[in-house]
């Protein structure tokens, strides 16, 4: 309360000092015409009017100035209380952010090295699968190709075998000879025994 009580006073000095600056002004610039005893009096009397109002506002506005005071006070502490909430709520909220993001960028590091694991075991069980795939079209392949050469081998036998036969056929009967049938007969025969 003395603080109040202080700072009142302070102010009505102040006040004080400005209204006799203003009051004493022109009779200071006005020296010329200082003999007149009228000035002294009305200078006298204005201090005197200056004093009653100090007196009537520090005796009644006292009060009623420093319960403004205490009020606007009290009301812009209130001011600050809520905006401090405010700014603790909106500091949470951003470090809730900050964390969210930091997690979430976690999480996605987490999950880019999973999907590359994920697509390089795929990649790998493509190469495999594709490596089987290309050995069994190649086995079969093969089988198919030895296969056709066997057939091919049989088709040039049987061709080179009637192809002999037809030359034989075209060129033995005026070969052969009574005496080599009958050879070949015995050889057949003997041949036949054995067995």
């Amino acid at each position: 309360m003395k603080n109040g009580t202080k700072f009142v006073f302070a102010c009505c000095c102040v006040a004080a000092g400005i209204l006799s600056l203003h009051f004493l002004g022109p009779e200071a610039v006005a020296a010329e015409e200082a003999s007149n005893w009228r000035s002294g009096y009305d200078l006298i009397l204005r201090y005197l009017n200056f004093g009653i109002i100090v007196f009537v506002f520090i005796k009644y506005g006292k009060t009623p100035l420093l319960n403004f005071l205490k009020g606007e006070k009290d009301k812009i502490a209130r001011q600050i209380d809520k905006i401090e909430r405010k700014k603790k709520v909106a500091t949470d909220k951003i470090r809730e952010s900050r964390q969210a993001l930091e997690e979430g960028q976690e999480r996605f590091a987490e999950m880019k090295v999973r999907i590359v694991r994920q697509g390089e075991r795929k990649k790998k069980e493509i190469i495999k699968d594709a490596r089987q795939l290309s050995s069994a079209m190649i086995e079969d392949t093969k089988r198919k190709i030895g296969f056709q050469i066997i057939q091919a081998r049989s088709a040039i036998r049987e061709e080179l075998v009637d192809a002999a036969v037809s030359l034989a056929m075209e060129n033995l009967p005026g070969e052969i000879t009574a005496e080599d049938n009958q050879k070949f007969v015995d050889q057949y025969l003997t041949r036949a025994e054995r067995k």
